[in-house]
C-alpha cells in the first residue's frame, strides 16, 4: 500500500528517517513513546537502531513495531 515503508534510518536522535512506497519521505519522532509500553525496550540507542522493515512497517527485535499508517500520518517532511 501507499503507506507501506520502503526505507528506514534510526538516528541518533531517537528519530526514524523514512521513506515510504509512495515516495513520501520524512521525519518521525519516536521520543514521546520510548519508554512506554512497548517500546520500553527501545530505550537504548544501540536496540533501537535495530530497526528494519517486515511487512511495509519499521520493525524491533522481540516483536516490537510501529503501525505504518501511524508512521505515514505523523511524520514531518
Amino acid at each position: 500500500m501507499y503507506f507501506d515503508v520502503a526505507s528506514v534510518v534510526a538516528n541518533d536522535d531517537f528519530t526514524l528517517s523514512l521513506v515510504f512506497e509512495d515516495g513520501k519521505s520524512g521525519i518521525y519522532d519516536m521520543k514521546p513513546l520510548i519508554g512506554k509500553g512497548p517500546w520500553e525496550h527501545l530505550a537504548s540507542l544501540s536496540i533501537f537502531k535495530t530497526v528494519s522493515i517486515d511487512c511495509g512497517t519499521a520493525v524491533w527485535p522481540g516483536d516490537i513495531d510501529i503501525a505504518p499508517e501511524e508512521l505515514y500520518e505523523n511524520c514531518i517532511a
